[in-house]
């Protein structure tokens, strides 16, 4: 229904900044609008919401997909979740408990609850879900990560299933909150296969909508499931348009045809002040920062990595390009509603430090090295280019390259070699533990790679100390424990021997109608469709 729209959209962007005051007019009037009543002091609301978004999702499959979850949770659910509070919940399980050992996790299911297709769920399709993500003969995407934590999914009945680990495993609720635990119908997986979750027809889910059409990179549309065991939710369809031009998702929102969509941080001073407009922000699991190439011919060394910390001013990069959209300074590793999260403060620029380090180190005339910039990431380049200005000033030499996404994601890629095929000193990224917890926001990043290769550990960092902490974190039950020990790791990480100069902790930013009401989201950028409704 929206091909002749979105290229309407793309079309209308191209017109150039003049053109957008222009919509911008029309779009506040549209916006603004007196809103029909069905009655005196009753409101109306519209059955469609039109969302925006920068991207299609690759798999409808949470077991395969590694876009994003904005959407998959609107079709699918799983044993436990992030509220919106950002609160462990239970979502199709109704409580749980753990063993005496910690190895062994009994999940009891609420009972009645039915998937799209009218099939009842029960344990059977639990199992299914978790034989499938446990394959190592046939994995999917995420199976190396689930068989670290899991060994084993056992029915007990058809409404009590038990998770084994293969010892106790601290942060196990939390790594049942990511999207590869989104329970699947055991019969979708035999009848599809691989093929599940790449049509609208393959994806059968128990979550408050269901998929009623999917045209790819152009739209996809859910239709309310009435049946959905949290309640029917208030908006009967959601139609979501793929617009991965941002002037055209903008355009688009102004001119009201459509209700809300993802905006980059750099849209915001343009947005908040335009009638008609609500800016939504949340907090994320999210950062910014460059990485270290520690497999490089200086940066290899820890000195001449602090030296590279002490030099930058953090705080006027925060000023001068993330201020105007309220974020803030990193202060540790992770973001602040990552738990086991510790503030060690802004990292303080000391040139005098900075000089004393490289001199210590044999390079008192200073270095040089090259800095890969993917420009994606929201203001990577400006970031980098004062990050430079800065290094230059304790006579560190540092180049800028930006690199398109297929570099990019190939640079990325497994090396059997430290260093092989990656020339820059350091490269720009983005930072998230996507189980809001230290154990995937910090061992999977930066422990010595085990396997030899560099997997998640782009940049080579490999600290025995590190890895014997988070190795310890990971099993240690008790919290306050556990907090030291990340406590201690991230001192390491962040200070003593750093990994990354990180930079700015994300916001989700959304923009919208003002009609639009009741929109909520997790750290996981999750969207919750309980309150979510727009006025006419």
């Amino acid at each position: 229904m929206k091909k002749n729209k979105l290229l309407a959209f793309v079309l209308a962007a191209a017109l150039g900044a003049s053109m957008l005051a222009a919509c911008g007019s029309s779009g506040s009037s549209t916006a603004a609008g007196d809103g029909a009543s069905t009655a005196a002091g009753e409101t109306a609301y519209k059955d469609t919401i039109t969302i925006a978004t920068g991207s299609d999702q690759n798999y409808m499959d949470g077991q395969m997909n590694n876009t994003n979850d904005d959407y998959l949770r609107a079709c699918y659910s799983q044993l436990v979740r992030r509220s919106a509070d950002n609160e462990l919940v239970g979502d199709l399980a109704e409580s749980w408990e753990v063993s005496e050992d910690g190895c062994t996790w009994t999940f009891h299911l609420k009972k009645g609850v039915k998937f799209h297709s009218g099939k009842e769920l029960t344990s059977a399709d639990v199992k299914a879900s978790y034989d499938r993500l446990l394959d190592t003969e046939n994995p999917v995407r995420y199976s190396s990560l689930a068989t670290g934590y899991i060994s084993e999914c056992k029915v007990v009945d058809d409404y009590t299933v038990q998770l084994i680990t293969p010892s106790p495993i601290a942060p196990f609720l939390a790594n049942l909150t990511h999207r590869s635990n989104l329970i699947l119908n055991a019969d979708y997986i035999e009848k599809y296969g691989a093929d599940l979750g790449l049509t609208a027809e393959s994806v059968d889910g128990t979550g408050p909508y269901k998929l009623a059409s999917w045209d790819r990179e152009q739209e996809m549309v859910l239709e309310r499931f009435d049946d959905y065991f949290g309640g029917a939710v208030p908006t009967k369809t959601i139609d979501i348009l793929i617009v991965s031009d941002a002037n055209a998702r903008q355009v688009a929102l102004e001119t009201g045809e459509v209700d809300m969509t993802t905006v980059a941080s750099s849209e915001v001073p343009t947005l908040k002040d335009k009638e008609g407009i609500k800016i939504w922000s949340f907090g994320s699991i999210g950062a910014h920062g460059l990485q270290f190439n520690c497999a490089h011919e200086y940066l290899s060394d820890t000195r001449l990595r602090q030296a590279v910390s002490y030099a930058i001013d953090r705080q006027a990069i925060i000023d001068a390009l993330y201020s105007d959209v309220g974020e803030v300074a990193c202060t540790a590793p992770v973001n602040p509603l990552v738990w086991g999260y510790h503030d060690f403060g802004v990292i303080e620029q000391d040139q005098d430090k900075a000089r004393e380090l490289m001199a210590e180190a044999g390079y008192p005339d200073g270095f040089e090295f090259s800095i890969m910039v993917y420009t994606n990431y929201n203001k990577s380049l400006e970031t980098c280019e004062m990050i430079v200005s800065d290094l230059a000033e304790v006579g560190i030499t540092a180049t800028i390259e930006t690199v398109d996404n297929a570099t990019f994601n190939s640079s990325m890629g497994s090396r059997s070699t430290p260093g092989e095929d990656f020339p820059w000193g350091m490269f720009f990224m983005g930072y998230g533990a996507g189980t809001a917890d230290c154990d995937e926001g910090l061992r999977r990043i930066w422990e010595t790679s085990p396997d030899g290769n560099n997997n998640n550990n782009y940049g080579w960092y490999s600290n025995a100390e590190v890895d014997e902490l988070l190795n310890a974190a990971a099993s240690e039950m008790d919290e306050e424990a556990r907090l030291e020990l990340y406590k201690q790791a991230q001192q390491i990480l962040y200070i003593d021997d750093p990994a990354a100069v990180w930079t700015n902790d994300r916001l989700t930013i959304w923009a919208s109608s003002d009609k639009l009401e009741g929109l909520k989201l997790n750290v996981n950028k999750v969207i919750f469709w309980d309150e979510l409704r727009c006025a006419e």
